[in-house]
């Protein structure tokens, strides 16, 4: 059977394959430690979990609208005003079956065959594939360790052409774990809306900070529309925990709204209907005060691990303020780096080849979603396998 162009396009997710690896060797007996997958280890908030149970319960289980339950996209438009303090109308909010949909939607949406959209290096792997399902060209543009592995504008405009059609952006960012400054989100998207341009923000870590107070891009624009071409990705996966219900949402200017419902009719008809039941209850005074505990036990798995790494023999370049990742100096090649500490010492990271065009030979990643007394044992773990090496 001859595949298509756009399946040979499509690159593996080369972690997946390394915890392939780690689960194999688990099988075996074998006491793997995972610094790998960007999963919460906590399980979804109690409060959702039982308004999940009651949502099958009373068999609210049908199709919903196609960009999702009004009920719900009112919950979110309340959120942004009382957490943010921004106004975004119900109606520019759409649910999605997770935040992976919601970027496919909007490069579906904006990106004609041929245009080119800049993306970050390092970035999600998958933002490139998104670009290339709507037949556009990703080109990415090497961002630096001194800015925390952020792009300017000045950056983006040096490799802005006449084919190009927007920004993808990560604020926060995986694998970096850092954010964009409002002074540089402000900028950035101005100046795209001045040629013409469109920025598509994934949030998805937006309330994983530690240093300072979450923040969005819509607190510098307000709501997209004309003047801020603008597209905000967010989800249910990382701050509430709701990984495996595949559930997330997308801000939209007005305009778009209805080119994001056919391509939603058409694709997924509607998203995980008892999941959206359930999201409600992320947005309790209950669900939110655990949710902030988790993110204060992160803050301190953050912080040993940034204070231990270094002593354990990895160099670490920049200073993640959020999400759960530290992006770090492998002390060799990244992909034989990791595939030895898996081997040698059961310790699962990830390397940089799957988020960086450039340096994806020389960096890695170690996610610290995971108890505190592994974190200690891998560090420790590390730390011998890096003094035989």
């Amino acid at each position: 059977m001859k595949q298509s162009d756009l399946s040979n396009l499509v690159q593996p997710f080369h972690v997946m394959e390394l915890v392939k690896h780690a689960n194999a060797l688990e099988a075996q007996g074998k006491p793997v430690i995972h610094l790998s997958i960007g999963e919460p280890d906590f399980p979804m908030p109690e409060p959702v979990q039982q308004a999940l149970i009651k949502a099958v319960a009373d068999n609210k289980t049908r199709y919903t609208a196609a960009l999702g339950l009004p009920e719900l996209r009112e919950a979110i438009s309340t959120y942004y005003r009382t957490a943010f303090q921004v106004t975004v109308p119900a109606r520019q909010i759409v649910i999605t079956s997770g935040a992976s949909t919601a970027l496919m939607y909007a490069c579906l949406a904006l990106i004609n065959p041929g245009q080119e959209v800049m993306l970050a290096d390092p970035g999600y792997p998958c933002n490139k594939t998104f670009v290339q399902m709507a037949g556009g060209i990703p080109r990415f543009v090497q961002t630096r360790e001194e800015n925390n592995f952020q792009p300017s504008w000045d950056e983006l405009n040096q490799n802005w052409k006449p084919q190009t059609a927007g920004v993808l952006l990560a604020s926060p960012n995986n694998p970096t774990g850092t954010q964009l400054s409002s002074s540089d989100m402000k900028e950035i998207v101005q100046e795209v809306a001045h040629r013409d341009g469109f920025t598509i923000v994934d949030e998805i870590y937006q309330s994983l900070c530690y240093d300072n107070t979450a923040q969005s891009v819509l607190q510098i624009t307000g709501a997209p529309c004309a003047q801020w071409p603008l597209v905000v990705i967010n989800s249910f996966s990382k701050y509430f925990g709701m990984t495996g219900l595949r559930l997330g949402w997308m801000v939209v200017p007005d305009a778009l709204a209805p080119a994001i419902e056919r391509l939603a009719q058409n694709l997924s008809i509607c998203p995980n209907t008892p999941a959206q039941w359930a999201a409600l209850a992320c947005f309790q005074d209950d669900t939110l005060k655990i949710c902030e505990q988790r993110r204060q036990i992160f803050k301190a798995r953050r912080d040993f691990m940034m204070q231990s790494l270094p002593l354990a023999g990895i160099e670490i370049q920049s200073t993640p303020d959020s999400a759960f990742y530290i992006y770090a100096k492998a002390p060799f090649d990244s992909e034989r780096y990791c595939k030895e500490l898996l081997e040698k010492a059961l310790v699962c990271a990830v390397p940089g080849k799957d988020f960086s065009e450039h340096r994806g030979t020389t960096m890695m990643r170690f996610s610290y979603a995971n108890s505190m007394e592994n974190l200690e044992l891998a560090v420790e773990r590390i730390r011998r396998f890096n003094s035989q090496t």
